[in-house]
């Protein structure tokens, strides 16, 4: 599993990213509703040194709805908390319909040296809900460190 690619931590003209991939794998969502898993191929990111960070991240998912409906909700997490603001969703309303989408958000946040960042996800109604990344569309977490605290 590829793991996270950094630049050399240095402070100073926002000269600092991070990102994990190009990843691909597949990672069924099997919990329950509303209940988060991490999505573990994605690498955690740990962030260098604090600062202010602009974290962005895409998550690939395919839904394929046999109920009503079935959503795909994505977050990011620090040190296994969530972030407030980092919450994207899709979906589909209908029986027998199938989607592919990419969601994301894109935000600042504050961070302390060595705290880490994952991706998490639930689904929200009956059928298989899958976070995915390959060749066809990406999903990872993205950092920039943009300025002291």
């Amino acid at each position: 599993m590829p793991t996270p690619s950094t630049a050399p931590p240095q402070q100073g003209a926002s000269k600092v990213w991070l990102q994990t991939g190009p990843l691909a794998f597949g990672h069924p969502l099997r919990g329950a509703d509303r209940v988060h898993e991490k999505v573990s191929e994605v690498p955690d990111l740990q962030i260098p040194f604090p600062g202010v960070w602009e974290v962005s991240y895409h998550a690939l998912n395919a839904v394929a709805v046999v109920s009503p409906h079935l959503y795909v909700h994505t977050a990011l997490f620090i040190n296994g908390v969530l972030i407030p603001g980092s919450e994207a969703q899709s979906g589909l309303a209908g029986v027998n319909a199938t989607l592919r989408a990419t969601a994301g958000q894109t935000l600042l946040q504050t961070f302390a040296a060595g705290d880490v960042v994952t991706l998490h996800a639930y689904r929200i109604g009956t059928g298989e809900a899958v976070i995915e990344s390959g060749g066809d569309g990406r999903t990872g977490i993205m950092a920039h460190w943009v300025s002291a605290v």
